[in-house]
């Protein structure tokens, strides 16, 4: 599907402008190198996160 640019949006009604809007986008491709970071990212949030939580849990039962 040809996507429209801006001269192009100014120039629709607004009822088809909506319509357009509303149409969902293809999901772009991702190379092999970006994929790597995202898994990378993501093992990162799944150590991280529990470390957190342990910490602040820890500090709370310490006190002052």
């Amino acid at each position: 599907m040809k996507q429209p640019d801006d001269g192009d949006l100014d120039s629709m009604e607004a009822r088809d402008r909506a319509l357009l809007l509303l149409q969902p986008l293809s999901r772009r491709k991702l190379g092999p190198g970006i994929l790597v970071l995202l898994w990378l990212l993501r093992i990162y949030v799944i150590i991280a996160v529990p470390l957190a939580a342990y910490a602040f849990i820890r500090s709370l039962h310490q006190g002052p």
